[in-house]
């Protein structure tokens, strides 16, 4: 059987009822019910979907070699019907090994790493690339020999329990057990991602077809043309088929039913109904700007005018006053599920008073708490972060009362930074978060127990600026989290199908020399933000491709949209040398005295995850070379430390900086060993190569 022969038949196998895990069979249940011709969609994307987290754990656990995965592996080349394993030498074991994969057939010219479980058994890791900061790309069949001889292994949880075999450190295996069952969860909600991208993909090229239109950028803007209210941000949000380009647990909604994602997720074009709930003052915290403190609920009441007369009518029929209550917006599935459970004292004495007569429906956007309220004539104002009681990734997504209430003191003193900015607010523009709410327990309660935690977190809100009000009508704002989705038109990733428009404008026949000078403005844009803001004023950005928007114009980027501050570390003595005074919630660890801290901040999401994906896609889809684009990166960055540097009141911060950004090694944070942890811990993190030491490294 020809090796391509083998690939064909591995890529069309399908998991058989009788071998479907719990959260697959209930949305098959689910479909079957709601949609049978989704239902027989699901069953041949189950095979897809699992896949696609078992690469991306299997890549995490090699990148943070938890249990040595990397360390102790060897690293088997096939060259036709050569097997040449990196061993002193080859012995029984090793020998049972390599004739057991000669009767598999691998694929010539990959490289797999052999890690050894027992004196019997062994994995085998097909590996297609390491990219910087050990960044392991799997791709294709991981494979398991036994005595029984090699099997595929089908399922992420079957990895994962191979593995804890080999755990001896502790007798407390809990989180693996945990970790095993988001795993599961995360792979069914993946296949049905997948099932509901191939109808959508249909949808969309029936309707551009009609029009003439080929990529979605022209999609877009046509249906901006045709509606000036239609929200072209939120249709790139909502291309988050695959989700977290690194997390194992990128689909994992535990805690919700199969109808409830389906709903209510972005990538199935979801709407919730976002309502509203009462806090009474004495329970209430919150911080606004640009309204009368004493009248938080102004910010909400202008606009929604048709909020403030629902609540009244109906808070006049149970004898209360809306005068005494601060309104929150709450997620519908939250209202029915989370609230009643969390609050059942508060709602019998009246302390928190649902307003059922008015909601307002709201599509999703990539990261599911975060909606923006749908048009009915008008772009709405505001974006609405609202909290969510299901863990999506490794986080339940509540909101915490730092969160909400430094949403309006961190907004200002943006503002003051960015007023001194002048020349980069030109290009790199803040998204504001005007407003933030949340419930207070009582003063007996607080910091008591996890129930008072869990009360503080479940009825809070952020409001936040909508991006589209920040674009022109020519524009396209872009979250960079979807850069690397696929278009539902051109079935091309989003990032080509602006570099071939870039192309176009620019006249440029070469696809490859086009796809370095976007990069090169994209990155132009994008760092001297992130780096101005850390050096002068010391505030690390969480700046990873979820919270950075690129606007763009005829294909290209114009200037970034950088949101959502709940993450940022700011190093205190720093902005105290520029005389700005902050006043964050009680307990807030967004003040750091620790530089390291705001670094690793800027480090890991602006150039790991940002600038390491966009190389990484660069790379597969134009054939670039790596090295070429960590050394655009590596000028880019140069060019504004140079310009700080010659300010003399921060050259040694800017030099400080530079010498911690090129450093040999920098720790990665690591998401899978985090899992497997204790509760409780904090950061876990895995040193790793820095790519950028190459160019800068030398100096220091």
């Amino acid at each position: 059987m020809s090796i391509n022969l083998v690939q064909l038949l591995e890529k069309d196998i399908q998991v058989k009822p009788s071998d479907m895990h719990k959260d697959e069979m209930k949305i098959l249940q689910f479909l079957n019910r709601k949609d049978p011709d989704l239902a027989e969609a699901f069953k041949l994307y189950l095979a897809k979907g699992r896949q696609g987290i078992l690469s991306r754990l299997a890549g995490s656990m090699l990148r943070e070699d938890i249990l040595g995965l990397s360390s102790k592996s060897h690293d088997l080349y096939v060259i036709g019907s050569i097997h040449a394993l990196n061993v002193p030498a080859i012995d029984e074991y090793w020998q049972r090994m390599i004739t057991a994969l000669h009767s598999y057939r691998l694929e010539d010219g990959k490289v797999y790493k052999l890690y050894p479980l027992s004196e019997k058994e062994c994995l085998v890791i097909p590996v297609s690339r390491t990219y910087a900061f050990s960044r392991v790309e799997v791709t294709g069949s991981i494979l398991h020999i036994s005595g029984g001889g090699v099997k595929r292994i089908q399922h992420a949880a079957a990895f994962l329990g191979l593995l804890r075999s080999k755990e001896e450190n502790s007798n407390d295996k809990s989180s693996w057990v945990k970790l095993e069952e988001e795993l599961k969860n995360s792979s069914a909600n993946l296949a049905l991602s997948y099932s509901f991208w191939d109808r959508k993909k249909k949808k969309y090229q029936k309707r551009a077809g009609i029009q003439g239109i080929t990529n979605s950028i022209d999609w877009v803007l046509l249906q901006k043309r045709k509606n000036p209210n239609f929200d072209s941000s939120l249709f790139f949000e909502q291309l988050c088929v695959e989700g977290h380009n690194l997390h194992p647990g990128t689909k994992t909604k535990i805690g919700m039913e199969p109808e409830d994602v389906f709903g209510y997720a972005p990538e199935f074009e979801g709407v919730t109904e976002i309502q509203y709930v009462g806090i009474h003052k004495d329970y209430a915290e919150w911080g606004v700007i640009e309204e009368s403190e004493e009248n938080a609920n102004s910010i909400l009441f202008s606009e929604y005018p048709d909020l403030p007369s629902a609540a009244e009518k109906e808070f006049a029929e149970q004898g209360l006053d809306t005068n005494d209550y601060i309104f929150v917006p709450v997620h519908s599935w939250q209202l029915e599920k989370a609230i009643p459970e969390i609050y059942p004292e508060e709602i019998k004495e009246r302390i928190v008073v649902p307003v059922k007569g008015f909601a307002v429906p709201c599509g999703a956007t990539s990261s599911f708490r975060t909606v923006v309220p749908l048009s009915n004539g008008e772009t709405a104002k505001y974006a609405i972060k609202v909290a969510v009681n299901s863990q999506m990734t490794s986080t339940v997504r509540s909101i915490s009362a730092n969160t909400a209430n430094n949403a309006s003191v961190f907004t200002r003193l943006i503002q003051e930074v960015m007023e001194r900015e002048q020349k980069l607010l030109k290009t790199f523009m803040p998204v504001c978060e005007c407003g933030g709410f949340n419930f207070k327990a009582k003063e007996t309660e607080r910091g008591m127990d996890d129930r008072s935690t869990l009360k503080s977190r479940n009825l809070s809100a952020v409001l936040r600026e909508n991006v589209e009000r920040l674009i022109d009508l020519d524009e396209v704002a872009i979250v960079g989290s979807s850069l690397f989705s696929d278009s539902p038109i051109s079935d091309k990733s989003v990032l080509k199908e602006l570099i071939e428009r870039y192309s176009e404008e620019r006249q440029e026949k070469s696809l490859r020399r086009t796809a370095f000078q976007f990069f090169s403005e994209y990155m132009s844009i994008a760092l001297p933000g992130f780096l101005t803001l850390m050096v002068k004023y010391g505030i690390g950005l969480e700046g990873h491709l979820q919270n950075s928007v690129m606007v763009f114009k005829e294909g290209r980027p114009v200037r970034m949209l950088f949101r959502d501050w709940g993450g940022a570390r700011i190093y205190q003595s720093r902005l105290q040398e520029q005389l700005i005074k902050a006043e964050f919630y009680p307990g807030s660890v967004i003040m750091t005295d620790h530089l390291g801290e705001m670094h690793n901040k800027v480090f890991y999401t602006v150039f790991q995850n940002h600038c390491g994906e966009f190389i990484l896609q660069l790379c597969k889809q134009f054939g670039l070379e790596e090295g070429e684009l960590w050394k655009e990166v590596h000028g880019i960055c140069e060019n504004v430390f140079d310009q700080l540097e010659i300010q003399p009141q921060y050259r040694d911060k800017a030099c400080m900086d530079k010498e911690a950004l090129y450093q040999a090694t920098v720790n990665h944070k690591a998401l899978t060993k985090m899992r497997l942890a204790p509760e409780g811990k904090d950061y876990s993190y895995s040193i790793v190569p820095n790519p950028l030491h190459e160019f800068g490294g030398k100096e220091g």
